[in-house]
């Protein structure tokens, strides 16, 4: 009697890599940096725009909105993930490919993953529509490098906040404290590059999401179809063979 070869530590080591959904997770991790990035970069830009506007008003609401919008994604790219896994080769063989649980997989075929495809294409349009609105300080930032800001009676330089549509109790700074206003916003872009970027990484990481769903939705819908075709051709066959003992 020959006895069952035992696996090698990497024989298992890969069987475990092939259960893990690829596509999803890459997403995933694409995801949680765009959200710490961005939580990092809001944050720390906010408080340095407070600090260079002498403002302590300005953007009041970003903390309560980054608290919601961060666990929202998080729930959501997780819930994405687990999907994701699901629907992936060879889990997507256990959970869907059994003869008791072929209505379970129509059903998700035809709404969820669908309702999902419809869903991620709103959330990335909404995160590039929020990575415009982030490039609008980045923007504005920039100008510090590049507008000259010498005012007319070209001794002194100063910047007007109203021209920029800012509505901030102060809204004139010259001499030392247009140098104070410089420095602060030279070091302040970075806080607003960091957050721009992260906001592309979320949409990218929504698109990564897409693909995966709209794959594992075709591979699930060819499954089906082939399962019917097999459900067919044994009855046809079983019709034959009753047909030929009559």
């Amino acid at each position: 009697m020959r006895k069952a070869r035992n696996e090698s530590c990497s024989e298992r080591f890969l069987h475990c890599l092939s259960q893990v959904p690829c596509g999803s997770l890459i997403a995933w991790i694409i995801l949680l940096v765009g959200l710490g990035g961005l939580t990092g970069g809001l944050l720390i830009g906010a408080q340095k725009s407070r600090d260079m506007l002498e403002n302590t008003e300005f953007l009041w609401f970003i903390e309560y909105t980054l608290i919601g919008v961060v666990v929202s994604m998080f729930v959501i790219g997780t819930l994405l993930l687990l999907v994701g896994h699901m629907s992936s080769e060879p889990t997507s063989r256990h959970v869907f490919q059994t003869t008791n649980k072929n209505m379970c997989a129509q059903g998700l075929n035809i709404f969820v993953y669908r309702q999902l495809m419809a869903f991620c294409y709103i959330l990335g349009f909404s995160w590039i529509v929020a990575s415009v609105v982030l490039a609008v300080p980045v923007y504005l930032l920039s100008l510090l490098y590049f507008a000259d800001f010498t005012a007319a009676n070209k001794t002194t330089k100063c910047v007007n906040l109203v021209h920029y549509g800012l509505d901030n109790p102060r809204q004139e700074f010259c001499g030392a404290d247009f140098q104070n206003f410089e420095r602060e916003g030279k070091q302040l872009i970075i806080s607003y590059i960091a957050a721009l970027i992260s906001a592309i990484l979320i949409a990218i990481s929504l698109v990564h999401f897409m693909i995966v769903i709209s794959a594992n939705l075709a591979y699930l819908r060819n499954s089906r179809i082939a399962t019917l075709n097999a459900y067919d051709d044994d009855g046809a066959n079983s019709k034959l063979v009753a047909d030929t003992t009559m």
